[in-house]
């Protein structure tokens, strides 16, 4: 092999070890099975860009339970996807409710308590949580829907 092939594989390899490390550090959507007949995920400080494409993908339409500026954001920067959203429960959030779209419920205890009403056959549940109680707000939910599959 040449000096310059060794190197090129070199170079090569790094990038490769440098993607692993991003994909590993980057958290990612954790399935939690089904909820109210809903394919159900959770999401912890979920990069909009994957978001992006992963909503993209889904065959159903999606309820989603998040912060404000998750949902905010997201819905600003990809207009185009908001078709794929049947619903958004926003928590955390005291506004008024701004469509039939957006609902805002002060806590999450209010927001997964308003999720029977909400859901839809078939459809995916999509949790995420980047605020600073991202990970009391993942904790909760993830323990909401597990104690929900005890009791079926």
């Amino acid at each position: 092999m040449s000096k310059k092939e060794l190197h090129n594989t070199k170079r090569e390899s790094k990038a490769k070890k440098a993607v692993r490390a991003l994909n590993a550090a980057s958290p990612s959507m954790k399935p939690l099975g089904k909820y109210l007949g809903m394919d159900t995920f959770s999401w912890h400080n979920p990069d909009l860009e994957f978001l992006e494409k992963t909503v993209a993908s889904f065959p159903f339409e999606l309820l989603w339970v998040g912060n404000e500026n998750e949902i905010k954001g997201f819905l600003d920067k990809y207009p185009s996807e908001a078709n794929k959203i049947q619903r958004c429960i926003v928590y955390g959030a005291c506004s008024d409710n701004c469509s039939n779209k957006i609902i805002s419920m002060p806590t999450i205890h209010e927001a997964l308590h308003h999720l029977e009403s909400a859901t839809f056959r078939p459809g995916i549940l999509l949790f995420t949580a980047s605020d600073a109680d991202a990970e009391y707000s993942m904790r909760f939910f993830e323990r909401y829907i597990s104690k929900s599959h005890m009791t079926q």
